[in-house]
């Protein structure tokens, strides 16, 4: 039996704070040189010389990038930026803004500002620093700016001039300042923008870790804060990567209901009430207890599952307990979550163990039934698996379809409770090592309010060549909308009535398709290490053994940003 580990309120966030930094800045750094799909990367060779490295890879200083500092009451453009990876600061000249560029921040009530691209240089994308102190270098006329001493950035897509990313408190002394800038600019597949007035906002990805055609599935992706115009809604779905997207159905789900409670779609398409959220009473880490009042709260610290006290092939988990002091006999989990950036570099090292066999790998791939592909999934820990203790013994509720990297999604998961005659109820999480991120963990014992959703079909979708394919995404037929360039789009239109009064309307979209991948690796496939995956948990081990290699110190920029 294993020894009890006790942790302080403070030890236990202090801990989930510290290695949140550290996952953020290692995955951050995966993004610095590689191309980057929807779970797979594919890298090339880097030289790890720090002088050679700021030279060959000071992406801030491309011309599609404005650099702006902020500093007190003042602003200035970041001309000639420079890295110094060693003493963790940048050194840059100052320059005065060119009046094309002040996206930031924008007037109260306003959701745009209008940009002249023509007077701009060609610049297309904003980066802001916010700063209390810059240096003037005393030898030179550069200033020079430690990485500790930036509060914040932001980054402006100028056809919006949307933030597109904000990231407070930014302290970490890495080259992450660097990553942020470049991840800013990256994205997974497929992606979904929701237009609310001017602006198209990034919502998040359309059935993930659908790769291949037998593992096709319908996906069901909440779009909050989807306003209508003129009882229209309208959304974008983009292809910004090198792959080749599939998709047979783009349907709204629509539910009116009262304005006190919530709504959110279980993985079947179930509609579920949440009236009243109560947060866990105790969590457990790996089964050692923290014997503390946990705080899963939507605050963008997560839960990483990368404790690592089990086993190498073991998974990790987290277990919530929670008070049904009512005895209640049925319940919903309500969790923010999302895969892990992580998983996308673990998965794409894995996959280029096949070097150029993998290609014929992947159409081989296509032969194989896929409820052998989706147990080789399981068996690895990809799923966020729910499992609920009765009479001491852990059973399956669910496995979680993966939901993406790149942005949180809210999920709700039924729970039976008819065989658990305790009012403690337990719950536990579980994945692969680092493979999933959770950022809010909540239960509501309330009993559903009957609804019947509304299944809305498009009006109109239109292509990036101004081409009607409407057709092919109103009803599941195999009749694909096939996107297979970067820059493909499409912008779909569904006519909603609104909801009456003392109601409020949630809009959810139901997508269904799959995914491939264009990648080329080289090389002579590892086909003693691709063995070794047959093993159950053996990818959830290959993580550990990465990340474990990653804290090494000289280990970050080779096992990240070189080929093996």
């Amino acid at each position: 039996m294993k020894k009890k580990q006790r942790l302080s309120n403070f030890t236990l966030l202090q801990f989930v704070r510290t290695k949140s930094k550290v996952i953020s800045m290692i995955t951050l750094f995966a993004f610095l040189n590689l191309s980057i799909g929807c779970s797979y990367y594919k890298s090339k060779p880097l030289p790890t010389n720090s002088d050679n490295f700021a030279k060959q890879y000071n992406s801030i200083n491309k011309k599609e990038r404005y650099v702006i500092i902020h500093y007190g009451n003042d602003i200035r453009h970041l001309n000639n930026i420079t890295i110094n990876e060693d003493k963790k600061e940048i050194t840059a000249t100052l320059l005065p803004v060119n009046p094309s560029h002040s996206l930031y921040p924008l007037e109260k009530n306003r959701k745009s500002r209008s940009y002249n691209r023509s007077k701009s240089s060609g610049k297309t994308l904003e980066i802001h620093f916010y700063t209390n102190e810059i240096t003037n270098n005393t030898t030179t006329s550069e200033v020079v700016i430690p990485f500790s001493n930036i509060t914040k950035i932001e980054v402006y897509e100028p056809d919006t001039a949307k933030a597109i990313l904000s990231v407070l408190g930014f302290t970490v002394a890495t080259l992450a300042v660097i990553a942020i800038i470049i991840v800013a600019t990256k994205s997974s597949c497929p992606f979904v923008y929701i237009k609310n007035g001017d602006v198209f906002a990034f919502t998040g990805e359309l059935y993930p870790g659908a790769i291949l055609p037998n593992l096709e599935r319908s996906d069901y992706i909440p779009l909050p804060n989807f306003a209508a115009q003129n009882d229209e809604y309208e959304l974008k779905i983009t292809n910004e990567l090198l792959e080749i997207q599939r998709t047979d159905l783009a349907q709204l789900v629509v539910l009116n209901h009262p304005e006190d409670i919530d709504v959110l779609l279980d993985q079947n398409g179930k509609p579920h009430t949440i009236s009243k959220k109560e947060s866990p009473k105790q969590i457990l880490i790996d089964n050692y207890s923290t014997e503390i009042e946990p705080s899963l709260k939507k605050d963008d610290i997560s839960f990483l599952f990368n404790a690592g006290k089990n086993g190498d092939n073991e998974p990790n988990n987290l277990t919530l307990a929670f008070d049904n002091s009512t005895n209640s006999k049925q319940a919903k989990l309500v969790l923010s979550a999302k895969n892990s950036l992580w998983l996308d570099l673990v998965y794409g090292r894995f996959n280029e163990q096949f070097g150029s066999y993998f290609n014929q790998f992947q159409k081989d791939q296509h032969k194989v039934p896929a409820e052998k592909n989706i147990q080789w999934r399981d068996d690895q820990g990809i799923p966020l698996s729910v499992y609920v203790k009765s009479n001491n013994e852990w059973i399956l509720v669910e496995k979680i379809n993966p939901v993406g990297p790149m942005a949180f999604r809210d999920l709700i998961i039924p729970i039976n409770l008819e065989k658990i005659n305790t009012k403690k109820i337990e719950i536990k999480l579980e994945c692969g090592f680092m493979f999933w991120e959770v950022d809010y963990a909540a239960i509501d014992f309330s009993k559903d309010v009957p609804m019947e959703p509304q299944y809305i079909n498009p009006f109109s979708a239109i292509d990036e060549s101004g081409k009607n394919v409407t057709n092919l995404l109103d009803k599941e037929d195999k009749n694909y909308l096939i996107q297979p360039n970067i820059g493909d789009e499409v912008v779909i239109k569904y006519h909603v009535n609104p909801a009456k009064n003392g109601e409020k309307q949630t809009v959810f979209l139901k997508n269904r398709g799959y995914y491939e991948y264009i990648r080329d690796y080289k090389g002579i496939p590892n086909f003693a290490k691709l063995k070794t995956f047959k093993e159950k948990g053996a990818l959830s081990k290959y993580s550990k053994e990465e990340y474990a290699r990653f804290m090494k110190p000289g280990n970050l920029t080779e096992i990240v940003l070189n080929n093996e």
